[in-house]
């Protein structure tokens, strides 16, 4: 299991180079550059070639890839060009605020989609499990922006619950922890919701089918036999085995998570990695884009590895391979 896990790594690695090696190149062919981008048009010509010689765009586009890869295996992301600073940095302010979006809409995604799957399972065939059913289709079929802009109009708006946006209000510094926290939460539920709504809808349908077939599995009926109770048969042996399979949907979409929610963010103003890539590409500074395409890739790497792991654990058979 180890090295099956070693070399799943290994491939997503190469194939995150090979993702960060295309957008270099489609990145650097595309007509304008970031000086024509951030400086302004009224410029001379050669104070526009002094920049680019500055930001070693005058050079062949091999040579730009291989000093960008040289540098990138020593850990340096390089300098951005729209904000003047180094890439590492911004990439350490923003990652946090996307890690904690994406963990809490994950967890969001389990809890939810567990209690309508048991619900619909419970119910099978009723009113109950018929309206959980067509709803998970539904809201599983919605675009993101949508349920998001909807989110902000119920909540935000309509009952002026929660925030709109950002991750704290006005003057949301001068106040002391606790009420900090409580601030920051209150601005985290929108944006989780509504990447976690979806989620849920599909692992609640997901989830179902699965614990239909697990129900009607001998081990499950010879516990129902001996007088265990419902809730003891669901969380010991109905859903673990049930949530294999949903467990690596799980681990695959952390790893996109992780390498930024854009749609999501930038319709929440959350200043993670989703927005900033979009004001990289925006702005056309390459090193910036490039990096957030490369925290992506290891985004989905971190996500199969998570994958793998819990499967091992909720497994015995996998964790006999370890």
């Amino acid at each position: 299991m180890a090295k099956r896990i070693a070399k799943r790594a290994l491939n997503a690695i190469l194939l995150s180079l090979g993702v960060a090696t295309i957008a270099f190149v489609v990145i650097h062919v595309l007509p304008g550059d970031p000086a024509t981008a951030l400086i302004s048009p009224r410029l001379s010509s050669s104070t526009i070639e002094q920049l680019r010689t500055q930001y070693g765009l005058d050079r062949p586009l091999h040579v730009q890839y291989g000093l960008w890869l040289w540098s990138l295996l020593h850990g340096d992301f390089g300098f951005s060009f729209s904000q003047q600073r180094d890439v590492l940095n911004i990439l350490a302010a923003a990652l946090p605020y996307t890690i904690i979006l994406a963990l809490t809409a994950i967890l969001i995604e389990l809890f939810l989609g567990s209690l309508l799957a048991l619900l619909a399972v419970r119910t099978q065939n009723g009113f109950i499990d018929k309206i959980v059913t067509v709803g998970a289709l539904v809201t599983y079929t919605l675009p993101t922006f949508w349920i998001a802009i909807l989110l902000i109009s119920i909540f935000s708006y309509w009952i002026g619950l929660l925030p709109p946006a950002q991750v704290h209000s006005v003057g949301a510094e001068r106040l002391s922890s606790i009420p900090y926290a409580i601030d920051f939460l209150g601005h985290l539920i929108l944006p989780a919701l509504a990447i976690g709504l979806p989620g849920a809808a599909g692992i609640a349908r997901f989830l179902r089918a699965n614990l239909l077939k697990v129900y009607q599995l001998e081990y499950v009926l010879a516990a129902y036999s001996m007088g265990m109770s419902e809730l003891r048969i669901f969380f010991s042996y109905a859903l673990p085995n049930a949530l294999l399979p949903v467990v690596t949907i799980l681990g695959l979409e952390l790893g996109a998570l992780i390498g930024g929610a854009l749609v999501v963010e930038t319709v929440f103003a959350w200043p993670g990695m989703g927005r900033l890539t979009v004001i990289a590409i925006f702005a056309r500074d390459y090193p910036l884009v490039l990096a957030c395409t490369i925290v992506s890739g290891l985004g989905v790497i971190g996500g199969n590895l998570l994958a793998d792991i819990a499967a091992s654990v909720l497994d015995p058979r996998l964790r006999k391979e370890m």
